[in-house]
């Protein structure tokens, strides 16, 4: 029971339509060469014959084969001879009779078989369609594999130019007011391009994360990038004072990585 279990929805659905079908075809089958008494009538009847005691035994030749024939003498019509054999002459037209099958077998056996028709042709078009939704789902599937791919390719190209168009604003930024909120607009500023670049930042990504995924995907140089997050940390975090050296080295950082950028900035 397990195994089947196991077989999808779908199969077991199919076979479950296909078992019923095939049963109501037996059943149909069935009843067209069921017993004589139920499905086909009383079927031949011998027509009842009647001797009497008092009747004239016909004769009977024996052949050099040792085969006996019986012989209808010619005063058979005059004289009380005892009735030939059934079929004899080869005419049985009046000995036996034929009856018809009840008219509910025909009726039963046709209901059956169209609604074994239906059930067939309806199995048929359910696996037509559910072959046509998997080749439908497969193509999709296709498709979302190939544009994941694109984009997937195509990022590092759309981030790098990204960062190498937005490199005035982010030197103005980081030129004016105080230095320490310089620094941080300066970095923050990466979150900016990388949501015009079409990469968005993950919910578990903090903003440190997320600049340095970017300047990865934009290919830049990790040592200019390393020193500019960790004036952004410093500036963000820390107690001391932030100065104009530091503002000086994060542009001189920033300079770095827009010329480090990798293709297609």
């Amino acid at each position: 029971m397990r195994a089947f279990g196991e077989w999808p929805p779908g199969l077991r659905a199919v076979l479950a339509v296909a078992a019923t079908s095939l049963f109501m075809v037996l059943v149909a089958w069935a009843t067209l060469i069921g017993p004589d008494e139920v499905f086909t009538g009383a079927g031949r009847v011998q027509a009842p014959t009647t001797t009497t005691e008092t009747c004239i035994p016909l004769p009977v030749a024996t052949a050099a084969d040792g085969s006996t024939t019986v012989e209808i003498p010619d005063d058979f019509a005059s004289r009380n001879y005892c009735e030939p054999p059934p079929g004899f002459g080869g005419d049985d037209s009046g000995d036996v009779t034929e009856n018809a099958p009840p008219l509910w077998v025909g009726v039963l056996t046709g209901l059956l078989l169209a609604a074994a028709a239906a059930g067939g042709l309806a199995v048929l078009v359910w696996l037509a369609a559910l072959v046509l939704r998997e080749v439908r789902a497969r193509r999709l599937r296709e498709e979302e594999r190939t544009a994941v791919g694109f984009t997937v390719l195509d990022e590092p190209v759309r981030v790098a130019r990204q960062v190498a168009a937005d490199a005035e604003e982010q030197e103005t930024l980081l030129r004016e007011g105080d230095p320490r909120n310089a620094i941080v607009a300066a970095w923050h500023r990466f979150e900016v391009q990388g949501e015009r670049a079409g990469v968005p930042r993950r919910a578990s990504e903090t903003s440190s994360e997320y600049g340095l995924r970017i300047l990865d995907l934009a290919e830049a140089d990790d040592g200019s990038v390393n020193r500019l997050a960790e004036l952004y940390r410093e500036a963000r975090f820390s107690d001391h004072p932030v100065t104009e050296e530091h503002r000086s080295r994060a542009l001189a950082a920033l300079t770095d990585i827009r010329h480090s950028l990798g293709v297609g900035a």
